[in-house]
C-alpha cells in the first residue's frame, strides 16, 4: 500500500470565488418542515427542474427563471428526515429512510403542468437510505431487508421495475456510485468496497479499502477518468480521502485527509469534469478543482447554514443545492470549460447507431473523438472536427454502422487545439434483431456495373437471393446459405450482362419477395 499524507488547508476569501460561483436565488417553500437531498431533471425540450426532497414529500420546481424558481408539483410522502431522489428517462425514483413508503416512482412527462405518482412499490423493501441510477438500472441501498445491502432493479419498464439481484457481501451500504456501468463503489461504513456489477444478476465483491481510524465511509464519486475515488466521511475526522483505483483489486490511499480550515463536517460530493461539488453542513457549497486529483484546490464557495446535497449536471451551468433548513439554492458555476455540450443522444436505425450532439458555445475546439466501450474500457472509433471558437449552436453527428445485435455504450472526448480534453457523459444504445423480413430496394438504381442490395431476417433461416432476367433465367446467385437473424448487404456486379430490367428475388423460410433493378450501360 502506498500512502501520501497531504493535508491541504485553503485560506481564501470570498472575492476569489466570485468569478466561479454566482448566487441566483433561494426558495424556502416549507420553512417549518425541513429538507433532505436534491436532484435535477431536464425534460425533452431542455427545460430544467429541481427535484427537492422535503421531509413530507418531493417538491418539483421549475428553473425556467433561475432567479425566481417556482414549485409546479408536490408528491406527498411519509414524514422523514431522509429523502433521496434520482431520475431515469422521464421518471423520478424516490426512497426515504424510517418510513414504509418503499420505492415511489413519479411520472414527469406532463411537466410543467403536473407530475403524478405512477407507482409505489413495497415488495422488496419498505424503506431505503439511498438510491442510485446508472444506465437503466437502479441500486437501492441501506434498506430494511437483506441486512441493508444493495437491490439491483432493471428499469426497462420504468413504472414496473424488475429486481435482478440482492447483494449482501458488504453488509450495510450507506451510499454508492457507479462507473464504467459495471463497477460499484459502495460506502459500507467501515470501508469502501468495489463491486463488479457487469452481471446484473450476480454482483461480485472485487476489493475492500483498508480502514482508517475514525473514518465513516459515507459517500463519494469517481474522477472523470474513472481512476480516482473521492470519498467523504460524515463524522468530521478525515473529511475527504482520495484513493487510486488504477488496479481494481487494491485500494491505494493517495490523500489521507482534505479538510476545510473551519473543521466543518462534510456530507456529499459529486464530480463533473474537473470539479468536485461538495456540500458541508456548516460551510455550505464548496467547489474543488480536481484536474490534478492529487492536488485539489478550492475555487468556489458559498456559505449556507446546513447544506445537504448539490446537483451540478445541468447543461446550462446551473448548480442546485439543498439546505436542511432553508430549502433550494440556485447557483451558476463558471467552470471555464471551452466547449459547452448541450445535448448528446443515440438512436438506432436497423443495425446502425446514430450519435447526435450539439454545442451551445465552443472555444479552441479541435473536435470530438467518438469512443465506444469494449469490456471495461473505451476505445476511439472515429473523429469529428469541431468549429474552433463560436458562440452559435452547432450540431454534430456520427454513425456507427453494421453492428451486431447487442448493447453499446458511447461517450465523446472533446479535444482542444492545445491538447486539453473533456469527456461527455456515457450513453447507451441497443441494437435488436429485425422484427420482420425485408428486402430493400437496391442502391444505386439505375446502376452500372454494380449495385448493393440489403435485406433483413428476424430469425435464423436458409436464405437464397438470386438475380433473374425478364424471361426467368437465373443470371447470378448472391446468397445461398443459412444465415442468423440480422441485416445483410450484398453486391451484384453486372459486368458482362446487357442493359435492361432484372429481378432480385429472396426466399427465406416462408418469406418471398422480389424487386426490379435497372442496369443502364
Amino acid at each position: 500500500m502506498k500512502v501520501k499524507f497531504i493535508l491541504l488547508f485553503c485560506f481564501l476569501t470570498i472575492a476569489v470565488y466570485s468569478q466561479t460561483v454566482q448566487f441566483l436565488s433561494n426558495l424556502n417553500q416549507y420553512p417549518s418542515v425541513g429538507y433532505a437531498d436534491i436532484w435535477g431533471y431536464t425534460d425533452p425540450s431542455g427545460n430544467e427542474y429541481a427535484l427537492l426532497g422535503v421531509r413530507s414529500g418531493t417538491s418539483i420546481i421549475s428553473l425556467a427563471d433561475p432567479t425566481n424558481p417556482v414549485q409546479v408539483a408536490f408528491i406527498p410522502g411519509t414524514n422523514s428526515i431522509w429523502r433521496e431522489l434520482r431520475v431515469h428517462g422521464q421518471y423520478a425514483y424516490v426512497v426515504a429512510d424510517a418510513t414504509s413508503d418503499g420505492l415511489q416512482i413519479i411520472d414527469l412527462t406532463n411537466l410543467p403542468n403536473s407530475a403524478t405518482l405512477a407507482n409505489q412499490i413495497t415488495t422488496w423493501f419498505s424503506r431505503a437510505h439511498n438510491i442510485h441510477i446508472d444506465n437503466g438500472y437502479a441500486y437501492a441501498i441501506g434498506t430494511n431487508t437483506n441486512g441493508g445491502g444493495m437491490h439491483i432493479l432493471d428499469l426497462s419498464n420504468p413504472v414496473n421495475p424488475v429486481r435482478t439481484a440482492v447483494y449482501t457481501s458488504s453488509n450495510y451500504i450507506h451510499d454508492i456510485t457507479v462507473f464504467n456501468s459495471d463497477t460499484v463503489v459502495a460506502a459500507a461504513e467501515d470501508s469502501y468496497d468495489l463491486i463488479d456489477v457487469s452481471n446484473k444478476f450476480s454482483p461480485q465483491l472485487i476489493s475492500v479499502s483498508q480502514g482508517i481510524p475514525g473514518m465513516y465511509a459515507h459517500s463519494g464519486w469517481m474522477t472523470q477518468d474513472n481512476r480516482y475515488f473521492y470519498g467523504t466521511e460524515e463524522f468530521n475526522v478525515v473529511d475527504i480521502t482520495v484513493w487510486d483505483l488504477v488496479d481494481r483489486t487494491s485500494w491505494d490511499l493517495v490523500i489521507s485527509s482534505w479538510e476545510m480550515p473551519s473543521n466543518s463536517t462534510v456530507h456529499n460530493l459529486y464530480i463533473k469534469g474537473d470539479f468536485a461539488h461538495i456540500s458541508y453542513y456548516s460551510e455550505g457549497y464548496v467547489v474543488l478543482d480536481v484536474s490534478d486529483p492529487l492536488n485539489p484546490v478550492m475555487v468556489g464557495h458559498y456559505d449556507t447554514p446546513d447544506m445537504w446535497g448539490c446537483f451540478p449536471y445541468f447543461a446550462s451551468g446551473l448548480v442546485i443545492c439543498s439546505d436542511i433548513d432553508n430549502g433550494l439554492y440556485v447557483f451558476h458555476f463558471d467552470d471555464g470549460v471551452p466547449v459547452e455540450l448541450s445535448s448528446f443522444t443515440a438512436s438506432v436505425n436497423k443495425q446502425n447507431v446514430i450519435l447526435n450532439w450539439s454545442t451551445a458555445t465552443e472555444t479552441n475546439n479541435l473536435g470530438f473523438e467518438i469512443q465506444k466501450k469494449d469490456g471495461n474500457w473505451f476505445h476511439t472509433i472515429g473523429f469529428v472536427e469541431g468549429n474552433g471558437t463560436t458562440t452559435e449552436l452547432k450540431n454534430y453527428s456520427y454513425t456507427d454502422k453494421n453492428l451486431k445485435t447487442g448493447t453499446y455504450n458511447y461517450r465523446l472526448k472533446q479535444v482542444d487545439f492545445d491538447g486539453g480534453s473533456e469527456y461527455s457523459e456515457e450513453i447507451m444504445a441497443e441494437v435488436t434483431n429485425p422484427s420482420i423480413f425485408v428486402l430493400d430496394q437496391n442502391y444505386p438504381n439505375p446502376f452500372n456495373p454494380s449495385t448493393k442490395i440489403k435485406f433483413s431476417i428476424p430469425s435464423s433461416e436458409f436464405v437464397n437471393l438470386s438475380i433473374y432476367n425478364l424471361v426467368g433465367e437465373r443470371v447470378a446467385d448472391l446468397v445461398n446459405e443459412s444465415l442468423t437473424a440480422g441485416e445483410y448487404e450484398k453486391e451484384f456486379n453486372a459486368v458482362g450482362l446487357p442493359s435492361g430490367i432484372y429481378i432480385a428475388k429472396i426466399s427465406a423460410g416462408n418469406f418471398t419477395q422480389a424487386i426490379k433493378i435497372s442496369l443502364m450501360k
